[in-house]
């Protein structure tokens, strides 16, 4: 066993004699203690094959997005930016709109050009059908379709007249009338006249009738080629406005094909709807400025290499684009100009950074996702009309194809879940980039540790930091790690100190941050998240919670457990007894039996009984009773620390040796007796010392801990100030023995070779009252078969 020094609990920061503030250094480049991170980060951005899309694995609060997007943001100076990508009318089918990449920064350019175009081409248009030439073209062509007309109408006229039948062409239609001495018959002459007349006078009615619709046809005939020859004469003339004004944009756009055939089709079109130059509702203008309006949807104008997208909020609109309507006359409304890009269209051609538990708990985010990876090409669709929620009509726009890099950032037990359950995933995400949470301490870690504190300040306009506070920012970054030779890396937490004691140093007046900036910022973070340990300790106050600190006690020790809630963890002494008598039973562990042992636990139980067989049944079989509980502890007890202080109350128990209060016990043992190391060490040596605190020091009070855990002892200034001044002790083991007498102040004793123990010793009354266990329960077997 070690008592350790305060010397050896004080934490010795050096720093190079020319630091005396953090401004001194120059900002940090690159982020620090994530080599392996970055290696990954470089695979998965180089490789260009489907698949490799990455999933940055880590802790909370570790600078993962801020890593990821300055790893980015270097990677992106290459001259190498995306393309514009645009939706435009389809001229064959209205509901499912063209879409027509550019080089960036073309997009705009080509819908301010066609928004020009269409002012420009409707006004031409309009000019050259109400100049003097067409108009006299046009008039010389209804002239010439009335002339035309009118003798059709003679001939048919003078036909009729051969046969005694008048023909009277009105707006209600073509009448015919048959004559008797060169006047319209009237009924009363007509009813007066022989059959024979009057079937003479059908059979030229019909006669009539037939030659009327023959002329019918021949004047629907030259309607028609009045129609065509207008029409003609009206694509003469909207193709010479048009044309000198089209072929300046083809020429613009020449090395564009998807631009120029898009001109081609714009061209038919205009000359398919001129009737709209001749309608006032809706009048030319608005009818061809929607029509040919371009959907600018991913502007890569303003940028200087490929995107980076950052989207945590990844719902299904958010990431895949939708389709906005708008309500006309009580319907809802949508065309091509109203297609909304996502987070994975503005990324196309580049990265795209997402949160993955924010994917995964979005509804068909990431089946959709996954589709858009596989696939290479995503089609915009609202979720209510894939889900099949609306049957309305909508559009359905050219798909467009996707190469986008994804970058995943979640936590390493998100990863897991997604390989243990998606076959998918790793076929998709073939990069793990693992985030560390600590780093190396030593006097290069430590200058760039500082490094990153000026470059916390300059980029958070804080203000700069001395000498002395950047040992104590190390200080606590020792702290949060809990171990003497590890830096913490979780930079979230590092900045809001950073923050928070810069805000002091300012309300104060303060030039620079100084040490007690620091440490009033850590108290004041630490003091907002520790109700529920204040008011645990309360309970200590009250002695509502029973954990003595005092005196000795057999069958009982102070175990030592951790509390983790959302912000803070903290240790709680805990009293744990065991109570013995002979018996068969065995050891019963209270908590396994009530259902309140986790996995762990229970195996630490049955180690226990493993040790205590091959050391205290090598003469005879274990004949006792044992009872082990955790003393007004209600809820679920997992892990094995707390194997050693139920191992030295059991053997308290048996032996009636007792032990001191004033120690606390924490450690996990083997079969062979030897103590293990345990997480949470500084923790539970906090914890009890806060409750020495309120029951009152005496000098004797303390904690023993595995010598395994003596890198963990990194504790605050006040309890080594406890151990300078002789208030507080701590204690390492190797061994139970070397536990059992720091408890008991008797020696252990060991086993010689024919496996017994020196009289006098903890293990030698151990051995002597399970020896008068067995015999107890010898004689009770015995008077049971006498009695049969």
């Amino acid at each position: 066993m070690r008592k350790i020094s305060w010397k050896d609990l004080k934490l010795n920061i050096r720093l190079p004699r020319s630091i005396d503030k953090a401004s001194c250094l120059p900002e940090l480049e690159k982020f620090i203690g994530q080599e392996r991170a970055l290696e990954a980060l470089e695979v998965g951005i180089r490789m260009s094959s489907m698949g490799f899309n990455i999933f940055v694995s880590g802790l909370t609060n570790t600078g993962r997005r801020t890593f990821v997007r300055k790893f980015l943001t270097s990677k992106i100076k290459d001259g190498r930016v995306s393309k514009d990508w645009l939706y435009v009318y389809n001229f064959n089918d209205p509901r499912s709109p063209n879409v027509i990449s550019t080089p960036a920064g073309l997009g705009w350019k080509l819908k301010n050009d066609l928004e020009s175009f269409v002012e420009i081409m409707v006004t031409s248009v309009k000019e050259a059908f109400q100049s003097d030439d067409y108009q006299k073209k046009a008039n010389a062509l209804q002239s010439e379709n009335n002339e035309r007309k009118n003798s059709l109408l003679k001939e048919l006229v003078d036909k009729a007249r051969e046969e005694q039948y008048l023909v009277q062409i009105n707006q209600a239609g073509v009448a015919t009338i048959p004559l008797w001495n060169d006047k319209p018959l009237t009924q009363e002459v007509y009813d007066a006249l022989p059959d024979e007349y009057r079937k003479e006078i059908e059979k030229h009615g019909e006669k009539v009738r037939e030659l009327v619709n023959s002329y019918i046809l021949e004047l629907r005939k030259l309607e028609r080629e009045y129609g065509d020859k207008l029409k003609e004469l009206n694509r003469q003339v909207a193709t010479f406005a048009i044309e000198g004004h089209l072929s300046e944009l083809k020429k613009k756009y020449k090395d564009n094909i998807e631009v120029t055939d898009f001109f081609e089709r714009l061209k038919k079109d205009i000359l398919d709807n001129l009737a709209y130059f001749f309608n006032e509702n809706p009048d030319a203008m608005t009818f061809f400025k929607r029509r040919y309006a371009v959907n600018l949807f991913v502007d890569n104008s303003k940028s200087t290499g490929r995107p980076i997208i950052e989207e945590m909020n990844a719902t299904y609109s958010n990431l895949f684009g939708r389709i906005e309507y708008v309500a006309k006359m009580g319907m809802l409304d949508t065309d091509h100009t109203m297609i909304r890009a996502g987070a994975i269209h503005r990324a196309n051609g580049g990265y795209l950074i997402l949160d993955a538990k924010n994917v995964l708990s979005e509804p068909y985010v990431w089946n959709t996702l996954k589709q858009v990876l596989f696939n290479g090409n995503l089609r915009i669709e609202n979720l209510e009309h894939r889900l099949g929620f609306v049957s309305t009509v909508s559009l359905k726009p050219e798909p467009i194809p996707i190469d986008v890099k994804v970058i995943l950032i979640g936590e390493p037990w998100i990863y897991q879940l997604l390989t243990a359950y998606d076959p998918d995933f790793k076929k998709l995400f073939k990069i793990k980039a693992e985030f560390d949470w600590e780093m190396d301490f030593n006097s290069e870690s430590a200058e760039k540790f500082c490094r990153f504190v000026h470059s916390i300040a300059s980029e958070s306009s804080l203000l700069d930091f001395d000498r002395l506070a950047l040992k104590e920012i190390i200080k606590k970054a020792i702290l949060l790690s809990g171990n003497r030779k590890k830096l913490s890396i979780r930079f979230g937490t590092l900045k809001q100190l950073l923050e928070e004691s810069s805000e002091l140093a300012k309300i104060e007046g303060a030039a620079v941050v100084s040490r007690k900036y620091i440490e009033k910022a850590w108290n004041g973070m630490r003091r907002r998240v520790s109700l529920y340990r204040d008011k645990v300790e309360e309970e200590f106050e009250r002695s509502t919670l029973y954990v003595d600190t005092k005196g000795k006690a057999v069958g009982e020790v102070n175990g030592l457990t951790v509390v983790e809630t959302e912000d803070l963890s903290f240790g709680i002494p805990v009293k744990i007894t065991a109570k013995v008598s002979p018996g068969s039973e065995g050891i019963v562990d209270i908590q396994r039996e009530a259902g309140l042992s986790g996995k762990i636990h229970t195996k630490a139980s049955l180690i226990v009984q493993g040790y205590l067989h091959a050391r205290y049944a090598q003469l005879h079989p274990l004949s006792l009773n044992a009872y082990v509980s955790f003393e007004q502890v209600y809820s679920m007890v997992e892990g094995d620390s707390a194997s050693v202080a139920e191992v030295v109350a059991l053997l308290s128990a048996i032996s009636g040796i007792p032990l001191k209060q004033s120690i606390a016990v924490t450690g996990s043992i083997n079969q062979n007796g030897r103590v293990q190391p345990v997480g949470g060490v500084p923790q539970k040596i906090e914890g009890f010392f806060r409750l020495c605190k309120i029951k009152g020091f005496n000098g004797e009070q303390g904690v023993i801990i595995p010598r395994s855990n003596l890198d963990n002892l990194v504790l605050p200034d006040n309890i080594i100030a406890a151990v300078k001044n002789g208030l507080f002790h701590i204690w390492t083991v190797e061994t139970v023995d070397e536990a059992l007498e720091l408890l008991s102040g008797k020696k252990a004793g060991s086993m010689n070779k024919n496996g017994l123990y020196p009289k006098g010793t903890f293990n030698k009354v151990v051995c002597d009252k399970l020896e008068k266990f067995y015999k107890i329960a010898q004689s009770a077997i015995e008077g049971r078969k006498k009695k049969k």
